[in-house]
């Protein structure tokens, strides 16, 4: 069983991965991760919202995935000034490790 606090920061890391990742891929149309991954984490993070309504309501973004129902990433807040600074970096480690 997870502690409050470790489920809020598994919240608050898929919706900055999923918000970074559909930055890369509705802005850039590139992608660092595949389709399976997307929805998996999409979808786990759906069911920790459902789980956890009260615990989701204080992690950062909220606002941006009170409706996220997982269906697409095209409406996540890709505009948020740390988000591509983010992907950028992530992409240049990916090109590291190749």
């Amino acid at each position: 069983m997870k502690s409050p606090d470790e489920i809020k920061t598994l919240i608050k890391r898929r919706r900055r991965q999923l918000t970074v990742h559909s930055f890369g891929y509705y802005r850039l149309n590139d992608n660092i991760i595949d389709d399976h991954t997307f929805d998996k984490w999409s979808n786990e993070l759906v069911q920790l919202q459902q789980e956890y309504p009260e615990l989701a309501k204080q992690v950062e973004l909220h606002e941006y995935f009170e409706s996220f129902d997982g269906s697409t990433g095209f409406d996540l807040p890709t505009h948020l000034p740390w988000v591509a600074d983010v992907w950028y970096k992530l992409k240049r480690y990916m090109k590291e490790e190749v």
